[in-house]
């Protein structure tokens, strides 16, 4: 009698096992179910499970900002959660940065970034920060760069604007995004070595800031992005004299690039936008925003802001993003030791 009840015992034991191993096999198997989590449900992590923050470094309307809600607005589609953008305009780029770099790697504060980014790394930020002190998630989109002008100029050319800061080094005022170092600031700096001609650099808190100025007469030229002065073109109350591309943009086909109006430049130095964050994200986390971004690219919304803004499509995952940015970093060491940017 008691060894039969032994026998049951051990018979009821076997049996448990059994079907826990069973269950278990069910649950992660063959992939038929979903598990929670991931952009697309197959990632084992429970990410995201709150509201994901993009903090952008200018104020609110500039190209920056706008990339970054029309991107949070697709991506919240595919992730399944609010994605709340952020301003903290400041130090050209530094408060957001410091912000991102002190989050917790765990996904849900990430930032819009820029080559600024990159320049501040290279530049008054290097003594705190590294390039591999973030993690480089997705290129977004690239934005050529253009040199604008009131209508009321007396600059109706880019070779008008050189021969007058030939005879008159630093007789004028040039505007844009950041300080010294940043993209913007580079992109003159490249053109102004080529052309051989000097001017005064005016720094802003955006590209829409530097678009006030010139619009009001603040400085003479500003340093923008197509997107960012087409309303104000088509109206009659800005000039674009060039652009800073291989070749002409499809919604300004009278203005020439830089190279055919005899300044030939580097046009790798390029302004592009992407989101990064915090260093040490787990690579999962990292895989689910990474593919998630990549999805809300080609959507429809976000397809249709960037055809409406004269931009580039150009989107990057992580791993090739990482590649990118540092052949960038070592693109803006090489440019700064040029043009002597500390």
């Amino acid at each position: 009698m008691r060894k039969k009840k032994y026998f049951s015992i051990f018979a009821f034991f076997v049996l448990s096992i059994f079907l826990v191993a069973c269950s278990s096999g069910e649950s992660s198997g063959d992939g038929n179910g979903q598990s929670a989590g991931g952009a697309d449900g197959q990632s084992g992590t429970d990410f995201p499970t709150k509201n994901i923050t993009i903090v952008v470094h200018t104020s609110s309307g500039g190209p920056t900002d706008l990339m970054a809600r029309e991107l949070a607005r697709a991506a919240e589609e595919v992730l399944g959660t609010n994605v709340v953008v952020e301003n903290r305009p400041g130090g050209s780029g530094a408060t957001a940065m410091a912000q991102v770099f002190s989050a917790d790697p765990d996904g849900y504060t990430l930032g819009a970034m820029t080559p600024s980014q990159i320049g501040l790394i290279n530049g008054t930020l290097k003594e705190q920060y590294d390039i591999n002190d973030f993690t480089w998630l997705s290129r977004a989109q690239i934005d050529p760069y253009v040199l604008v002008v009131n209508s009321e100029s007396p600059f109706n050319t880019l070779e008008d604007l050189v021969e007058y800061l030939e005879e008159n080094p630093n007789g004028l005022t040039v505007g844009g995004y950041g300080a010294e170092g940043s993209g913007h600031n580079v992109a003159w700096n490249i053109f102004a070595e080529a052309a051989g001609v000097d001017a005064n650099w005016t720094p802003f808190e955006s590209t829409g800031d530097a678009v006030t100025g010139i619009l009001g007469k603040h400085i003479d030229v500003a340093n923008s992005n197509p997107g960012q002065v087409m309303q104000y073109v088509e109206a009659g109350q800005l000039r674009v004299l060039g652009v800073m591309a291989d070749e002409r943009l499809e919604d300004l086909p009278d203005v020439p690039t830089y190279e055919e109006a005899g300044i030939t430049v580097d046009t790798g130095w390029a302004q592009f936008r992407g989101v990064f964050g915090p260093k040490d994200m787990p690579q999962d986390v990292i895989d689910i925003l990474s593919d998630a971004f990549m999805e809300a690219y080609s959507s429809e919304s976000y397809t249709n802001y960037m055809r409406n803004s004269q931009l580039v499509e150009s989107p990057m995952g992580y791993e090739e993003y990482t590649e990118y940015i540092m052949n960038q970093n070592e693109l803006t060491g090489t440019w700064y030791e040029r043009l002597g940017v500390n």
